[in-house]
């Protein structure tokens, strides 16, 4: 409410100043045009008046031509300049010049001109251009569009990020929650376990119960570390990938064939290696539901002069050229039961945790999509 307040007053302040700067403008303009009809009148006076002194019409004239800085042009019922004013420096400048002509299409244009008709019936005309001071004042509703709009961004960036902020929180504190409730019955169950072994339960089931406690206490740790600035530590990029896709290999159905290829040489950067093969999870869960369960997976590394890349192919049915942009925010989901956090997790995890960058490089329909991993090299400080 503050905001759309602070909006509301910013545009009634504009619209008011521009009302009050445009009466500015022509007030200016009425009293620059007085000031050269009265240089006009005093002028035709002087010439007319065959007994007034000289020397005080001359001064006459140029008290009131100081009066004003305005360009002034007068020329005769042929349109051949007579003489001009306020124009060049010193008046050093050919009355018929190729400028000075510019200079009287350019201020015919900007001003009716004052006619000066003489008692002998000669008439003439005397073109003025506007005032120095009146091409700032002029000048001025267009800064001042652009300072509101400049504070228009800004109150927009700051209230963008002030939500960004308060998602942030959100999202930390959900995961915070979510730790601690699974971290009570995970407890539990552990203590479960050790006391079925005691009483010589089936191993196998002991087995099976000792998986799903792996998995809901990887499952602890993730969220306990997305719920806080999480530490990154120099990790080896093939390393962690082979050994995770082992992992994923050997809980896949045997349809889905994930394919590794490292790189030549030993690449590090530095990784929460809990939240990164988090995120290598969910695209290549996202590409087997892609491929609908059946098909090839392809992970690639790929080291470039300042960061590592990780490449994921699948041989999906691709992602619509509409939704390409939407894939990554937050509750949007291509799955009829999908939640659409995913995705839009992952992002969190590689560009806010490791200053890195997520996106779809490529996608065709019927024929696959490429996501890539991209983050910053670890460079050894000397």
């Amino acid at each position: 409410m503050l905001r759309l307040s602070l909006v509301i007053s910013l545009a009634i302040s504009v619209f008011l100043i521009l009302i009050n700067t445009n009466k500015i403008i022509d007030y200016t303009k009425n009293e620059e045009r007085k000031k050269i009809e009265l240089w006009a009148s005093a002028q035709k006076k002087f010439i007319e008046n065959k007994n007034l002194d000289d020397d005080i019409g001359e001064l006459t004239l140029m008290i009131l031509t100081e009066s004003f800085e305005n360009p002034i042009i007068q020329v005769d019922a042929n349109g051949k300049i007579l003489s001009h004013k306020n124009i060049f420096e010193n008046n050093i400048i050919e009355i018929d010049s190729i400028k000075l002509k510019n200079v009287l299409k350019k201020i015919s244009a900007e001003n009716d001109p004052i006619l000066i008709k003489y008692s002998n019936s000669i008439n003439q005309k005397l073109y003025y251009g506007n005032s120095p001071i009146l091409y700032k004042i002029k000048f001025y509703p267009f800064g001042l569009l652009i300072v509101g709009l400049l504070f228009s961004i800004t109150l927009f960036i700051y209230y963008k990020s002030s939500i960004t902020s308060n998602q942030n929180k959100i999202w930390a504190s959900f995961a915070k929650e979510t730790a601690h409730q699974i971290g009570t019955p995970l407890s539990s169950l552990m203590g479960w376990s050790t006391m079925l072994k005691d009483e010589k339960i089936d191993s196998g089931i002991i087995v099976e119960i000792e998986k799903d406690i792996e998995r809901l206490n990887k499952i602890t740790k993730r969220f306990s570390e997305i719920g806080s600035v999480p530490k990154l530590y120099k990790e080896n990029v093939n390393e962690i990938l082979n050994n995770f896709i082992k992992y994923l290999n050997k809980r896949n159905s045997s349809l889905i064939k994930l394919k590794f290829n490292s790189c030549n040489e030993v690449i590090y950067f530095r990784i929460n290696k809990t939240l990164f093969e988090w995120v290598i999870e969910n695209l290549i869960k996202n590409a087997i539901d892609s491929m609908n369960g059946k098909g090839t997976i392809e992970i690639n590394v790929i080291k470039t002069n300042s960061n590592v890349q990780v490449e994921i192919r699948d041989s999906g049915k691709g992602i619509l050229k509409e939704n390409l942009k939407k894939i990554f925010n937050p509750g949007f989901s291509l799955k009829k039961k999908g939640w659409g956090l995913g995705l839009s997790l992952s992002k969190r995890i590689i560009n806010l945790y490791h200053g890195g960058k997520i996106y779809v490089k490529e996608s065709k329909i019927n024929s696959g999509s490429i996501l890539v991993i991209r983050l910053p090299l670890f460079i050894e400080s000397s």
